[in-house]
């Protein structure tokens, strides 16, 4: 599918600053706080953006934003390493890419969940989810590989962004089917975002369990593999050394949640939304009350369960993207969409902020590493806790073909 090739393609560069953030943050004398509102400035410009250029797609043909996005996230992360020079200009660019990745990844899903309406809906948005995960994750990998061999942070940040100008270009060839996409609009909604849905109350709490969800996946994303360098340190490794390491292992153990997603999209089809949320849910939360405190542990342990982690963290994300576009009332899918990303990225944007601030003060000694990530274990807890309640209303037999 074209569609998930593209997604995959421009998100590439969306991990290179957490990649190279052992060398970004000593050269901008950065804290430990400011380094995560660098990181949260792109979930920001997700959640603001989302606002306005979701609900077009309830007007316009979601292919047409899609394109509109591919073009600014990749422009936004080239821009990065040649124009950013400390905290400031950092979180601007960042904050604009944040803004072109919701415009390629909620109309991307509009589009795999409208063509697959019929059956296997949760399995398809896996495979689009599945793809997004991949970018975010390789991501890791090809950056961390090319740190090793350039001169400079700016330049591995700079080859992993170019990378996305192809898939501009492979979008740009779609364009004739998209545009033809617009005549089978039959019947178009409001282009502006409408309120009303957050009384629709199952809407109101799928948003809530996927923003519990976004902070979760997002602060281990900053954190675990400062956690696996901050280990590898304290082992004896020097940063140089230690951050390629890290690098690699953070990419594979979070690559591991692209099969997370597809095999939670299965199991949701067959055993209901809420009933396989809540499972992994439940085993992404177990994780983070250990992982954090692992420190002092033999550094393959650390590993283990990072891959495990990144796995549970992952698996239940097509859940909600699904549920959520199954729960909207008719014409409001694009309303719907917008607020949940604007919810989820700006719980997502501020859990990892307040686990730097965690580590700030207590100057990311071994309690304050396990402080950090059982707060992600309570967010679980939490996300838990509404799904179970959710999946009690009568309304939630609207969740795949009944199953809850």
């Amino acid at each position: 599918m074209r569609v998930s090739v593209v997604v995959f393609i421009s998100l590439l560069p969306f991990s290179s600053y957490v990649a190279l953030l052992p060398a970004i943050q000593p050269e901008w004398e950065m804290s430990n706080s400011q380094s995560a509102l660098v990181f949260s400035s792109y979930l920001a410009g997700y959640a603001a953006s989302s606002l306005l250029l979701v609900p077009l797609t309830d007007r316009y043909p979601a292919a047409i934003v899609l394109l509109s996005g591919v073009v600014a996230a990749v422009l936004a992360n080239i821009a990065f390493p040649l124009l950013a020079t400390d905290a400031v200009t950092a979180s601007a660019l960042r904050f604009a890419a944040g803004a072109g990745h919701v415009a390629v990844y909620v109309p991307g899903i509009q589009l795999v969940a409208r063509r697959f309406a019929n059956r296997g809906r949760a399995t398809a948005v896996a495979v689009f989810v599945a793809a997004s995960y991949a970018g975010t994750t390789v991501s890791y990998i090809v950056t961390g590989a090319l740190a090793g061999r350039t001169q400079t942070w700016q330049d591995a940040y700079l080859y992993t962004a170019l990378l996305g100008v192809a898939g501009i270009f492979l979008w740009l060839t779609m364009l004739p089917e998209a545009w033809r996409a617009r005549e089978r609009v039959t019947a178009p909604g409001s282009w502006r975002l409408s309120l009303g849905i957050l009384r629709n109350r199952p809407t109101a709490l799928m948003i809530c369990a996927y923003s519990l969800h976004s902070a979760e996946l997002y602060l281990a994303r900053l954190w675990l593999p400062l956690l696996m360098i901050a280990s590898l340190v304290r082992s004896g490794r020097d940063v140089v050394t230690a951050l390629p390491l890290a690098a690699a292992l953070s990419g594979l153990m979070f690559a591991s949640g692209v099969a997370g997603v597809f095999l939670g999209g299965v199991l949701s089809d067959r055993v209901g939304r809420t009933r396989a949320a809540i499972a992994i849910f439940g085993l992404s939360g177990a994780c983070s009350f250990v992982l954090g405190w692992l420190m002092s542990a033999p550094f393959g342990v650390l590993v283990v369960f990072g891959f495990l982690y990144g796995f549970a963290t992952a698996a239940d994300s097509a859940i909600y993207s699904a549920s959520v576009t199954e729960l909207a009332p008719a014409g409001r899918v694009g309303s719907s969409q917008a607020i949940q990303s604007f919810a989820g990225f700006s719980i997502g944007a501020l859990a990892p902020v307040i686990a730097g601030s965690i580590l700030d003060f207590t100057r990311a000694a071994d309690h304050g590493w396990g402080l950090a990530f059982s707060f992600n274990g309570a967010l679980a807890i939490a996300g838990v806790a509404i799904l179970l309640f959710l999946s009690r209303m009568p309304e939630a037999k609207a969740l795949a073909g009944g199953k809850r």
